[in-house]
Parts: C-alpha cells; structure tokens; sequence
C-alpha cells in the first residue's frame, strides 16, 4: 500500500517534490477478562461488563473468563509534506491498521485520510480525522478504548476551520458519520445522520501556554431516524388495511457540551474532561434516544438520553540507563441522567439499557527502549444496573466487575 502511493504522489510535476514519511507500528494485545463483557474490534476495544444472565439454577452465564492475544491493530501511515498552495503550507495524512469489518475481522481499513493547508494564524482540514471533541486531547493510556466509553472517541470525515492566536485557539468544524455511528430502527447506522442534511457541529475555544492548556466545546448532533412508516386502519367495510406513509418527524437535536485542561511539568503530568453528553453513541459514550410519543398520524417524537461523565490521568516518566517507564493511572466515572420526557416507544442506543452508572481505575505502566514498548495494565470496570423507569431511570442497583489484564507488545518504525 505504501508503495503505491509512494509511487502516485511520484507522478506529480517534476517541480513539485512533497516530503513523504513512512511510519507506524507492529502491536500486539493479550487480554484477560473474568466475565464476558461488550467489546469491539475482536474484544480489544473495552466498554463494559455485561450485567448477569441468571441460568436455571441461579448461576451467572456471563461469569465466564476469557482471553485473546491478536495483532490487528497494526498500523501503517504515511505523512506528506512540502507543497505550497495559495500561500499555504500543506500536508497530508494516510493512515490504516487491519481492524476493520469482516468475516475474519482482520480487513484493512483507513483510519485517517485528510489533506491540510496551514497560512499563518488559519488552517484548514478536510477529510477523515479525529474528532475535534477528543482529538486535541486524548488519555495517556496505551489501550486500545483510550479512555472511551467515560470520554468522546471517534474517527469522521469533516471540514475543520481553525485560528489561532497568542496561544488560542478557535475551531469550527462539520462533520458526518462514517465508522463510528449513531442507533437507530435499523440497527447502527450513518443514514440517521446523512438523512437529517444538516451535518453534525462542533465549535471550541482552546488556550495553550507552556505545559498548561484548559478548552471547552459543543457538539450538536442532528439525527432522522426514519424515513417512512406504516400504519393499519379500518375501511368501510371492516378490513384492516396497512398503507405506508412517507415519514415528516422533527428530527432528534442533541448537544454536548465539554470542558477539558491539562498540565505538564517535569515528568508529571495530568490531564481531565468532563462531557455532558445528549445521544452521543456515535462518539463511543453510553448514550443514545427513544421514542417519547407517538401522534394520531403514526409519526412520533423523540427524547434523547442523557449523561454525565469524566476523567482524569496522571502520568509520570522515569528515565533509566537504558529507555525509561511512564506510570499512567487512569480514572474514570459516568452516569446515566435519562431523559426529560417518558419514553413510550423502543429506545436506541449504545450500551446495556439498564445501566445507572460505570466507573474504572486503571493504573498502567509502559517500557520504551528504542523502537520496543511493553506495558501491562490492569483495568477493573464496575456497572452499577438496574430497573429502568418510563424516564430510563434507575432503581434497585446491583454491581457487576470485571477485571481486565492488558499485555502489549509493539514495535515503532
């Protein structure tokens, strides 16, 4: 892969030579598990455990261990450099790992792909990249969830603005879903967000001085869930008949705001973010919509869920006479707010449906020597679930843990 596009920047004008640097990593994850759990990505990208499924004679189903060792994550980049354009600076990204979707889970996927001019104070991104609300700042931890499900996580296609200034820096971006996507009637899906035209916003403000930097953004989400509908009447002569209608509901409107800071001197470090996340599947958060009413048309209204969540690292790195070790301990809490309005109808969104609140203490420790890491982590997630009400809220709360051992080896180049 890299060859070819090595080979097809090559066929540019022979005055135009872009820097191109080939990067990436061989990584390779053992995990323990001691109850089965919600995962993705063949059970390397952790959410949380699953609640008990009782058999007939009282035992817990889902008190099963596990453990798995895979390479996919694997990842090879490329990044471009060196061409001006309009009195920019440009550059550009490709990256993949082979942790896409497929039979064997092991097919190549992009992870990241976007061109970008840079002038003086303003920049300009399009194509797929982080998401802005968690890409400018993101967990030392070196597993695979990064932080998720207690912060935002997601990879989209999007047009981001940026300016900056004396240390801030104002972004506004448009988005639109692509891998990582929101619930609906039909499953996971970005038709939800395609549907609605008006594509996902995020704005922030963001400082920065020295090892201290402090922001905080909106995310505003606007969903159409379905497209048509059908409904059953009685006609004149007492047969029911079934007709479908071409669906015209308002579309579901969410907003999440989030607040974020930093700070780093010497070898400590720590970092922080709270969310206030409405129907936030689509960033990997516990959160997602129902159904709140349905009218005498057949078209029904919509109540998005939400939740409070947040977390914090510190992180320290001693060097040694040969690499050094950096000591994470991660620190994450999130709750389920429900929704304003009672829910009537089914309710989309990711996560066990019976979930009150979930946190995690983490703590990590990783070797660099050279091009080698190797780190261990150990990761015990709590769920607090429950009997949800008509506002998906809980009561009669019962804890389920899981414990979570992490070995990673990985090779950079």
């Amino acid at each position: 892969m890299a060859a070819l596009m090595t080979m097809f920047i090559g066929g540019a004008k022979a005055q135009e030579k872009p820097s191109v640097k080939l990067y990436g990593f061989i990584r390779n994850y053992a995990c323990f598990d001691t109850r089965e759990s919600m995962t993705s990505n063949s059970e390397q990208f952790y959410y949380m455990p699953k609640d008990e499924k009782l058999d007939a004679n009282g035992e817990d189903i889902n008190e099963q261990p596990n453990m798995m060792l895979l390479s996919i994550t694997t990842r090879l980049g490329l990044n471009i450099t060196g061409l001006e354009f309009l009195g920019a600076k440009t550059s550009a990204k490709i990256e993949s790992d082979f942790a896409g979707f497929g039979t064997s889970n092991t097919v190549l996927r992009i992870r990241q792909a976007y061109a970008k001019m840079e002038w003086e104070k303003n920049s300009i991104l399009a194509g797929q990249a982080w998401h802005p609300m968690m890409g400018d700042m993101m967990p030392d931890v070196f597993s695979l969830e990064t932080g998720a499900p207690f912060t935002p996580f997601s990879r989209t296609p999007q047009v981001r603005y940026d300016y900056k200034n004396k240390g801030f820096t104002l972004t506004a971006t448009a988005l639109y879903q692509y891998q990582y996507t929101s619930y609906g009637p039909d499953g996971a899906s970005f038709n939800y967000a395609r549907n609605a035209i008006v594509p996902e916003l995020y704005f922030q403000a963001m400082y920065k001085n020295g090892g201290f930097m402090i922001g905080a953004g909106v995310d505003l989400l606007t969903l159409k869930p379905r497209q048509s509908y059908t409904m059953e009447s009685t006609n004149e002569n007492g047969a029911t008949v079934t007709a479908t209608y071409k669906c015209k509901e308002d579309p579901v409107v969410s907003i999440s705001p989030t607040i974020f800071a930093s700070y780093k001197k010497g070898n400590w470090g720590i970092k922080g973010r709270f969310t206030y996340a409405q129907n936030a599947a689509h960033l990997s958060m516990i959160s997602g919509y129902g159904v709140t009413a349905v009218n005498e048309n057949g078209e029904q209204e919509y109540g998005s869920i939400n939740s409070a969540g947040g977390w914090v690292d510190v992180t320290y790195k001693k060097t040694l006479k040969k690499g050094f070790l950096t000591f994470c301990c991660f620190a994450g809490h999130t709750k389920n707010l429900g929704c304003k309005d009672e829910f009537t109808g089914p309710i989309y969104m990711r996560g066990e449906k019976n979930m009150d609140n979930m946190w995690r203490v983490a703590p990590s420790v990783l070797y660099t020597h050279n091009a080698m890491q190797i780190g261990i982590e150990y990761n015990p997630t709590t769920v607090a679930y429950g009997t949800p009400d008509s506002q998906y809220k809980m009561s009669d709360t019962h804890n389920v843990t899981n414990h979570r051992i992490c070995a990673m080896l990985k090779y950079n180049f």
